[in-house]
């Protein structure tokens, strides 16, 4: 008996060590991401798929059982935390799909273009969630079911392994340092644990005891000596901001000989808008005011924008993009770089020329196909830097475009920027046909597009979800509600699909003048925006807006759209139609727009449109309690059989005496007869309760016979029964339960299994039986 409860003690022990060790393998990933908002949903995933590990394995279920559960658990974990306002009555739908493809999609295409640690965004974050599921999972099947030592530890060893690979240097030795704790730990506890369930100490219990503690006390003074090491080391070493090993070389290597791949900021954007509205980005001096552009994306695969930049230059004299016949304005702006946090300079289209504001020549490089200005490697971001750069700002005349006839032919360098996928999608392709039919000019035809975005019909609203995929433009053609980076997308991809070269192009809008010098401008990321770019021969690229409540300085001759930019990070507003252009193609809708997407307005008084909404920007309190409640709820479900069987151990080890435990034997043998409906009568003793149940049942074994002999006994004899009485009772007890349980059916045995009654003491059940039947 007491080698029995000391072998489950550390059986607990290891149970408890999964947990810890899938922790210190999470805490990993602190080297690959920024911020904290990836702790919650991963820690939480992590802890559901120990839970619900430990809980059918503590009922009897196998191991199909368990991965079934385990992957319908991580699916609606991930689809509750991520994906609530695609769900319908909390189950994923079609839509939950789509976005969930679409975020690992593009997690996928910019993996390996990271300079860490980077913003988790839901690719990232889900694809860590699975992972620390099924090291989750792994560890309950190798280490708790099978007994495995080395297997439990591939899996933490190979993902801390992957996020050192794929990770920077800081807090490198910490994170080590914890891990190791973690896995000596694990591996420590396993050892006794085994050693304990073989029983085969030399020189009995006492012998066996001072194993254990010298084995436990030795290994924990190693994870003890790891983790000091690390919390001392750890702030001292690792603070270098490279990775350990620069993925963007492998990436790039064999593909090209020079150049630098960096991370699309398009998909940043809402972050910018949402999360770091009030962060002061920038600040720009200029005596004209402008977009402060950051790059252009060209490519776009049906997933997300991104740039095919090759940044080698050094910039001295940047060339230019402009046709001779267009007309600048010479600008020059003085900027101060803050909490940008990224690799790219911000300048106005088009940059010339760039100095230094300090006395040291700074490290950029610079790419003409996209006019973009970037650090250089030996830079981890843009902050911090001050440099003044002169621009020349286009100033167009629409009559001179609209003069560009459409058959005109394009120059080899921009003939990729009409690119769309195979796939693209023909509804969206069909909307862009008709919205320029008749459009005499590439001109006439981009006013066509920016004019039905901005008719009134489409409104403005950050909080969204972010993405500007083929699902996305064709959601937001539907709903009818996006930010910045759904309106550039959705008009560069339109514009493509009528054969006019395009792309996207990513910045700030001027931001807020300091009322103390009017020509210093205070950028913040309610700021940042994109808007398309499109190539019209003689002319060069041509920005477009059709963002409501944004317009370009210096662009109303030639787009119709004032001046303006955002009011607030979370803005939601319909705009009028702005349009001052004389036009025919200002703001008639095909006809048939409404047949190819029909309106699917969201119901903004509905909280879990809200919550969806907000997916990419965090989750409140109440929203995790409403995720985590049902989930709580049905791991306690789960574990009634175990709290049943935990306080039957309890109430047997509680009694001192062998009078107590043979009676309490005796009550469950009873309980447990209780399932094939055979209960004792008011004025039945002990002996003829066990008769009638043989022969009624019947039952094949004399067992309860003469358990309930051992019982009457207990009850009415003056001396105490002896160890070996007890113990027989105890074997007879299991062996007419054994035959109960092999004549209820499943049903029976899950119902009897998750009754909740028992829990609660005998005054639950009732007084059905004697009171002999209630035990001690």
């Amino acid at each position: 008996m007491i080698t029995s409860r000391i072998s489950g003690a550390w059986e607990a022990a290891l149970e408890a060590t999964g947990p810890v060790l899938t922790a210190a393998t999470a805490f990993s990933l602190i080297r690959v991401f920024e911020g904290d908002s990836w702790v919650l949903p991963v820690y939480v995933a992590a802890a559901i798929s120990h839970l619900l590990a430990i809980a059918i394995r503590r009922i009897g279920w196998g191991m199909l059982v368990s991965a079934l559960a385990s992957g319908v658990g991580l699916v609606l974990t991930v689809t509750w935390s991520h994906y609530w306002s695609t769900v319908f009555w909390g189950i994923p739908a079609g839509n939950t799909w789509a976005e969930l493809g679409d975020d690992l999609e593009q997690a996928w295409t910019v993996f390996g273009e990271l300079s860490p640690p980077v913003t988790p965004r839901d690719g990232f974050t889900v694809s860590a969630m699975a992972a620390l599921w099924l090291l989750a999972f792994v560890y309950d099947w190798a280490a708790m079911r099978t007994r495995a030592l080395f297997e439990p530890m591939v899996l933490p060893i190979a993902a801390t392994g992957f996020a050192g690979l794929v990770g920077g240097d800081q807090h490198r030795v910490l994170t080590i340092g914890v891990f190791t704790g973690a896995l000596l730990l694990f591996a420590s506890i396993h050892r006794v644990a085994a050693r304990t369930a073989d029983a085969r100490w030399l020189g009995g219990e006492g012998r066996a005891s001072s194993g254990r503690r010298a084995l436990l006390v030795g290994s924990s003074a190693i994870a003890g000596v790891a983790l000091i090491g690390a919390l001392a080391a750890g702030p001292v070493l690792g603070t270098q901001d490279d990775p350990i090993v620069d993925l963007t070389e492998a990436v790039n290597r064999g593909q090209r000989t020079s150049g630098r791949v960096v991370i699309s900021p398009l998909v940043d954007i809402r972050g910018r808008l949402v999360n770091q509205g009030d962060a002061v980005m920038f600040r720009v001096r200029a005596e004209d005011r402008s977009y402060w552009r950051l790059t252009s994306l060209d490519q776009f695969d049906g997933r997300v924008w991104t740039s095919r930049a090759d940044y080698a230059a050094q910039p001295t004299q940047l060339p230019t993009l402009f046709q001779s016949g267009t007309s600048v304005l010479e600008s020059v702006q003085h900027f101060s770089i803050e909490q940008l946090g990224a690799v790219w300079v911000p300048a106005a289209f088009e940059p010339r020329s760039l100095t230094s504001g300090a006395s040291e020549t700074i490290d950029i490089s610079y790419e003409p196909s996209s006019s973009t200005l970037i650090v250089g490697r030996s830079m981890v971001s843009s902050n911090g830097l001050t440099y003044t750069v002169s621009s020349a700002l286009p100033r167009f005349d629409p009559e001179a475009l609209k003069a560009i006839p459409l058959d005109t032919a394009l120059i080899p360098e921009v003939e990729s920027y009409t690119a769309l996928p195979s796939d693209f999608s023909p509804r969206v392709q069909d909307l862009a046909t008709q919205l320029t039919a008749g459009a005499g000019s590439g001109y006439e035809q981009a006013l066509a597009l920016q004019a039905f975005f901005r008719n009134g019909d489409f409104i403005y609203d950050a909080n969204v979800a972010p993405g500007h995929s083929e699902n996305r433009i064709e959601e937001f053609l539907s709903n009818r509600r996006g930010y910045c980076e759904q309106f550039a997308g959705t008009f560069a991809a339109m514009a493509r699909s009528v054969g006019l070269p395009a792309r996207v192009a990513v910045g700030f809008t001027v931001g807020e003048a300091d009322p103390d010098d009017p020509n210093l401008y205070v950028v913040s990321g309610r700021h940042a925006h994109a808007w398309p770019e499109v190539y019209l021969a003689g002319a060069g690229w041509v920005a477009f807006e059709p963002t409501p409540g944004r317009g370009a300085p210096g662009a109303q001759n030639y787009t119709g759209i004032a001046e303006d930019q955002a009011i607030g990070a979370s803005e939601i507003a319909p705009v009028e139609d702005d349009l001052n252009l004389d036009s025919p193609f200002a703001p008639d809708n095909p006809t048939d727009f409404e047949s190819l997407f029909p309106p699917e307005s969201p119901d903004l008084d509905n909280p879990l449109v809200d919550f969806g909404s907000n997916r990419g920007g965090g989750m409140t309190w109440m929203t995790w309690i409403a995720i985590l409640a049902p989930v709580l709820a049905v791991l306690l479900i789960l574990l009634i059989p175990w709290f049943k069987q935990v306080q039957s151990q309890r109430r047997f080890l509680k009694i001192t005496g062998n009078r107590g435990k043979i009676r309490l034997l005796w009550t469950e043998t009873v309980e447990s007869l209780a399932l094939i409906n055979m209960t004792p009568r008011l004025d039945e003793t002990y002996a003829e309760f066990a008769r009638r149940a043989i022969e009624q049942v019947p039952l094949h074994s004399p067992d309860l016979r003469q358990l309930g002999e051992l019982a009457a006994a207990a009850t009415f004899a003056p001396s105490e029964p002896s160890d070996r009485n007890q113990w027989l009772a105890r074997t007879w007890s299991l062996s007419v339960r054994a035959e109960v349980n092999f004549r209820v059916s499943r049903g029976q045995k899950l119902a009897a299994a998750f009754n909740p009654q028992p829990l609660f003491g005998s005054r639950w059940r009732g007084r059905r039986g004697p009171s002999w039947t209630i035990g001690p």
